[in-house]
């Protein structure tokens, strides 16, 4: 006799990441399996609110790009301090810090290069007598720290710069309440909305492409066929009734009173429910960006305001003031201090671009020749 066994699967919440030193490491984990910051790219990649908002802060943070110095040559592969600059801020605004690679000159008198490191690729080390990390460990692929082995660089040091200490990492996040070693997003206390808002997506996806299931149970009272038979009996259904283009064929059904098919529908949550869910998932996301309006990221809404611009204007004003320009401050001062040790002893502003623009584009002046092939 065949048994059926129906198995239950729990999900759990995502948890704050565990940050510990592990025996025979040199380095300080970060999180489970060391790869908190993996968990971040995957939350930016896999949910569309999430991913709007990073990107639309990492805009008006980096605007028409830092004024006069922008086009300052930061390495030998011809990167800009635009260029260092746009990294940098998708980086703080995802994983709350940015690294640099630091190479400085022969006599360690100044810095001769900067290159940009993606901050997940870079692990602590361990603080030393004084509370100071001393080095910091990158590797291509944590997820294969064996295959991929990490490599030892001087943390930034302006004294100790010379020989094989010349090349260091400049590791920058901001102050983080319980954390010496890594920082913790802005968004924190919104990464299960995060991840919520990309299983609502990939549930309705689901839904939609299979079609028959869950919603339904299609019961056969004429025995029990062979494994082959089920087999071939379950493609033939999927084939003809799942997904999106099969949506609204109908049953033919031949049978023998008593022994046809029978079709019970399995109740799933209401519409309003899930319409009920996304409004909380939508609205806990731009509470943790601290985004006053959706309509800053596209999305409208009913407002008091006598006109969508109204709103727009005012609210990109109360996010420029609030979230904006403080995190331009944090990140131009630290980047100020690379730059004077590169020789330029600058205040370092930002082109701030503007969410609206009223002069209207003239096309006119296009070269149509450019685009004719």
């Amino acid at each position: 006799m065949q048994k059926y066994v129906f198995k239950s699967q729990n999900f759990e919440a995502i948890k704050l990441p565990v940050i510990a030193e592990r025996s025979g490491k040199e380095w300080i984990d970060f999180g489970q399996g060391n790869l908190y910051p993996e968990l971040l790219i995957e939350l930016y990649n896999n949910s569309a609110m999430h991913h709007t908002a990073i990107d639309a802060k990492a805009d008006a943070i980096t605007g028409e790009g830092i004024v006069k110095f922008g086009s300052t040559p930061m390495n030998s592969k011809g990167e800009t301090l635009d260029d260092i600059f746009e990294k940098i801020a998708r980086d703080y605004l995802i994983f709350g810090g940015y690294s640099l690679n630091v190479i400085w000159s022969k006599g360690g008198d100044a810095i001769a290069e900067v290159y940009h490191l993606p901050f997940n690729l870079v692990r602590s080390g361990k603080m030393n007598e004084d509370e100071v990390v001393d080095e910091y460990y990158y590797s291509s692929d944590w997820k294969q720290a064996r295959k991929f082995k990490p490599s030892a660089y001087k943390s930034f040091d302006i004294t100790d710069n010379k020989g094989d200490n010349a090349s260091q990492i400049f590791y920058y996040f901001d102050y983080t309440v319980g954390n010496s070693y890594y920082p913790l997003p802005s968004y924190v206390g919104a990464v299960n909305d995060i991840d919520l808002d990309a299983r609502i997506s990939r549930f309705h996806n689901s839904n939609i492409s299979n079609g028959l299931a869950p919603s339904m149970m299609l019961t056969f009272r004429n025995g029990i066929p062979t494994q082959d038979e089920q087999d071939e009996i379950w493609r033939d259904i999927e084939n003809t009734f799942a997904g999106e283009d099969n949506a609204g064929k109908f049953f033919v059904n031949f049978a023998e009173p008593g022994r046809e098919p029978t079709v019970e529908t399995i109740e799933n949550a209401n519409d309003d429910y899930y319409i009920t869910l996304e409004s909380r998932v939508s609205s806990r996301i731009l509470t943790a960006h601290r985004i006053t309006s959706g309509l800053l990221l596209g999305i409208k809404d009913a407002t008091g305001f006598s006109s969508n611009a109204d709103e727009i204007q005012t609210s990109f004003n109360h996010f420029l003031g609030t979230v904006i320009i403080p995190d331009q401050k944090r990140i131009l001062k630290s980047l100020t201090k690379i730059m004077g040790w590169m020789g330029y002893n600058v205040k370092l502003e930002v082109d701030q671009s503007q969410i609206l623009y009223t002069q209207p584009v003239n096309t006119s002046t296009v070269d149509q020749t450019n685009i004719i092939e």
